[in-house]
């Protein structure tokens, strides 16, 4: 079907147009997540992949479906209610227990815009079901959708390299369908250094070339994050992960922040 262009200008929520983003040096860099294309954050284990998402997630306060096939439900709840309020996880799994009212209103009051899934090992016919449960439950669909992380979802047949390509095909497919901002959390080789954030070319399976925005991230020195464009369809990039943005960063209390 032919469309205008100037529809889009009248409706800031159809694809192409930017979640809001919690991190303004993020935002300085012209770094986005865009409605209707796929974004994705990239890093070795351990390095804050799911924090990172979460942040983007909890505080851009857009409607969100969250894979979470790398967590349980309690962690996910223990990292919410940590980033929410700057305490420790430690405090906050105590404070859960102690006193259940407290977490359940913290939940309500700051995450309930977030729907979660939390099928360890989900198949693309699954994830596609979910978005549509959604749909069904919500009466639209997200504007954002996370899923965390790519290597997780389930391929009954195919070496993981092209069940990677055919995982990314298919969430461009619902990115375009849905209009939802599609983040997806993926590896980087572990055998690739950076400078401060792996390169491109240590995604593994090298897939590239289907998201619009790839983000690799390093949490090497103690109390930051750094953050690389090394792929960036609508701002600057750089492939060798050199370009950084420098982020606060606290695991214990889940908290991020813009360094000063």
């Amino acid at each position: 079907h032919m469309r205008s262009l100037d529809k889009a200008i009248n409706n800031v929520k159809r694809g192409g147009m930017a979640i809001p983003m919690p991190f303004k040096s993020w935002s300085d860099k012209s770094i986005s997540i865009r409605r209707g294309e796929v974004s994705m954050i990239a890093g070795p284990p351990g390095s804050g992949k799911s924090t990172l998402a979460l942040a983007i997630a909890l505080r851009s306060g857009v409607s969100t479906l969250y894979t979470s096939a790398d967590s349980h439900e309690t962690t996910m709840a223990i990292r919410s209610l940590s980033m929410s309020t700057g305490q420790p996880q430690s405090a906050v799994e105590e404070a859960m227990v102690e006193n259940p009212d407290w977490a359940t209103r913290m939940l309500e009051d700051n995450v309930s815009h977030i729907k979660w899934n939390f099928d360890a090992s989900p198949t693309l016919k699954d994830l596609d079901e979910e978005i549509e449960v959604y749909l069904e439950t919500q009466g639209c669909y997200p504007e954002l959708i996370v899923i965390d992380n790519a290597v997780d979802v389930s391929f009954s047949d195919g070496d993981e390299f092209s069940s990677l390509r055919t995982l990314m095909k298919e969430v461009k497919q619902w990115a375009r369908e849905t209009n939802a901002a599609i983040l997806v959390l993926h590896h980087t080789s572990e055998a690739v250094q950076g400078n401060p954030c792996p390169p491109r070319s240590a995604l593994h399976g090298k897939i590239s070339q289907t998201p619009s925005l790839v983000v690799t991230i390093s949490s090497d020195t103690e109390g930051l994050m750094a953050a690389c464009a090394v792929k960036n369809r609508y701002g600057k990039a750089s492939p060798g992960g050199a370009d950084a943005v420098w982020l606060n960063y606290n695991p214990e209390c889940m908290q991020l922040s813009d360094c000063v």
